[in-house]
């Protein structure tokens, strides 16, 4: 029988060892009185499940970060149990055992885990992920309680003990699983803002603002007063919501510079890039250059010329393997 998945068990020996697997993404340091980490990697179709046992780390995801590769990927991270703080910088939560607590990975987001941390995680593409919920950029952050995401929790566990036996999957069912489980727990939070602690409020009216702006990036008169109105919030709040990001134009701005970039990364794109950079909403060619190099380390056109280096295909398999898609998580 073809195998359905592949497999990866590690004991990291210290710090320097699990700086090579992870450092590459994300900046990271040595927290707390120790070190140890254990991992094993399962990889399936559209799935890749990491089940971890951590401690002593602290992972910073910046945008410089970010800006070095192109993963565009959705994490959920369980925690069994431990310690774990995880969240877009500002705004990180403690979560307790069972809750979830979903992340973009073109986005930046901080993990602390200072003693032992007992983590089940699963990352899926973005594009499949947006099959089922209409903006996955809007759950950047989201924590989900126990009491919403239970069977979202129960499946993964299982899939952890049952791995080994799974048949091949081709049509990844394991996957839309998944995803239409998170959906679900998605679901199972409050609608309204209404009469919620504050922190939950704001995290609900954040989400809120950020599915508006997404629908209205080309827009180049997109503004706070724009969202405010949108979503029938004050500025003074669109501005508190958003002061993690240095702003509510700021963080339009690294909208518009994280969707030109998927832009340029996929296949057959030969759109010219003063018209691209007007589909996203920028006013001028010249401030859409400046912005993407300030983000990213390079401007568009040489962002543009690199994909189409000799070793660019290489480069590309190299993070398709599995300590590749490893490196893609922490």
């Amino acid at each position: 029988m073809p195998r359905a998945r592949w497999g990866l068990q590690l004991d990291v020996e210290n710090f320097e060892a699990y700086h090579r697997l992870y450092g590459g993404v994300a900046d990271l340091s040595r927290i707390g009185a120790g070190f140890s980490a254990r991992l094993n990697v399962i990889r399936l179709p559209r799935l890749v499940l990491h089940e971890r046992r951590v401690e002593g780390v602290l992972s910073n995801r910046t945008w410089a970060c970010v800006g070095r590769h192109g993963f565009d990927h959705i994490t959920l991270h369980l925690l069994r149990s431990g310690d774990f703080v995880s969240g877009p910088p500002g705004a990180e939560r403690r979560l307790q055992p069972g809750e979830v607590v979903v992340l973009d990975t073109s986005r930046p987001h901080v993990s602390r885990m200072t003693t032992r941390a007992d983590l089940l995680s699963i990352q899926v593409a973005r594009a499949h992920v947006a099959e089922v919920i209409s903006d996955p950029a809007g759950i950047h952050g989201t924590v989900l309680p126990a009491a919403a995401c239970g069977l979202l929790t129960d499946f993964l566990a299982s899939l952890t003990r049952r791995s080994a036996s799974l048949r091949p999957d081709p049509s990844a069912h394991v996957a839309a699983a998944a995803i239409n489980l998170l959906s679900l727990g998605l679901k199972g939070l409050p609608a309204s803002a209404e009469a919620l602690p504050a922190e939950a409020g704001d995290a609900l009216r954040r989400r809120r603002a950020e599915a508006f702006i997404a629908t209205r990036l080309p827009d180049p008169n997109l503004d706070a007063h724009a969202v405010a109105d949108g979503i029938g919030i004050s500025r003074s709040v669109l501005y508190r919501v958003f002061g993690v990001d240095g702003g509510v134009r700021r963080f339009i701005q690294q909208r518009r510079l994280d969707e030109l970039r998927r832009a340029l990364l996929r296949p057959g794109e030969t759109r010219r890039l003063g018209s691209l950079a007007y589909a996203h909403g920028f006013a001028t060619e010249s401030h859409c250059s400046r912005a993407f190099a300030a983000a990213f380390g390079l401007p568009p056109g040489q962002f543009r010329t690199e994909l189409t280096r000799p070793d660019a295909d290489e480069a590309i398999d190299r993070e398709d393997s599995l300590i590749g898609l490893a490196r893609a998580l922490y």
